[in-house]
């Protein structure tokens, strides 16, 4: 995706690339874009199996553990926006909460989505910054929008 148009990729340069039968290749993905969101799922439990390690969590933890995971992961994230796939992050998000809540009451489900709507859009401006600000500052603005939601829509 540095140097190709992501739409223009094949499956036969993928398996070039990774050096794997086509076979290989549709035994476990169906398109492109599952192979993105399997990249991003493995981000995802880096960053959780980081948060878990936290003993004392708090909300500021909770994003700077976001932050500084995909932060090591820089060039996944700024190659797909440039390929205007960040969408799939989105996906990946809410598949993997939806799996870690058996049985959801309606409060939980919307809060989830709510939740991870908010995640994600937070991400995203991060991304579309070129994920150069700075993590702490970040995570204590996300700490603190969090703690003083302020319905900013309301007033338009």
């Amino acid at each position: 995706m540095k140097n190709k148009d992501f739409e223009n990729i094949t499956v036969k340069e993928i398996t070039g690339r990774a050096r794997v039968n086509r076979s290989t290749y549709y035994r476990n993905f169906k398109s492109k874009e599952d192979i993105l969101k399997y990249k991003l799922g493995l981000i995802m439990d880096e960053y959780m199996d980081s948060f878990k390690e936290i003993k004392e969590k708090t909300k500021k933890d909770y994003i700077y553990t976001i932050l500084s995971t995909y932060s090591k992961h820089k060039d996944v994230f700024l190659v797909m926006h440039q390929a205007k796939q960040t969408y799939l992050l989105q996906q990946v998000y809410m598949e993997y909460f939806q799996n870690k809540i058996k049985n959801p009451s309606t409060y939980d489900l919307y809060k989830t989505y709510y939740h991870m709507g908010g995640i994600y859009n937070f991400t995203i401006c991060w991304i579309e910054h070129g994920m150069a600000d700075n993590l702490e500052e970040l995570a204590t603005i996300g700490a603190e929008i969090t703690e003083q939601f302020d319905p900013v829509l309301v007033d338009i």
